[in-house]
């Protein structure tokens, strides 16, 4: 003898389903937020105000997602959302600039040829440059000299 304790329960009543079902609530929500083009209305209403920026590092430098780049993510959108919230213009701005940590490995093999020559190129302009600056001071020097006579 089981009694249904759901209506004994006094629970308010809502629109909002009882199942959360992100796996495709999110895509729709998505797609209306890009629709509705949301983040660009949120961002020209306060076009005159006064401006907060928090620059967003690279996605992944380390290697793939985990729990700390999840809570690093939420921790910024949490920032940036209450400046937003706050009235301030808060633009989102990822950076993907990563100092070279994955991409140095990858492409030093493809520029070790031009670099070795742009490096000895280097060399020789400032071996002329040096020569030049010798000389030239050479002129100045004697410039100098010919001053002091005229006066």
């Amino acid at each position: 003898m089981s009694q249904n304790y759901k209506e004994t329960l006094n629970l308010p009543r809502t629109e909002f389903p009882m199942k959360a079902n992100l796996g495709v609530r999110e895509p729709e929500m998505l797609k209306m937020w890009e629709e509705t083009r949301l983040y660009q209305q949120i961002q020209k209403a306060r076009e005159d105000r006064e401006l907060f920026v928090l620059h967003d590092g690279p996605p992944f430098a380390n290697g793939d997602v985990h729990m700390g780049t999840a809570l690093n993510k939420i921790l910024k959108d949490f920032v940036v959302k209450s400046q937003t919230m706050l009235g301030k213009r808060a633009p989102y701005i990822p950076g993907w600039d990563c100092h070279g940590l994955q991409e140095i490995g990858s492409v030093r093999p493809k520029i070790c040829r031009r670099a070795a020559r742009a490096i000895q190129a280097t060399r020789r302009f400032r071996r002329l440059g040096k020569s030049i600056s010798d000389n030239g001071s050479q002129i100045r020097s004697g410039n100098s000299q010919s001053f002091r006579r005229v006066c």
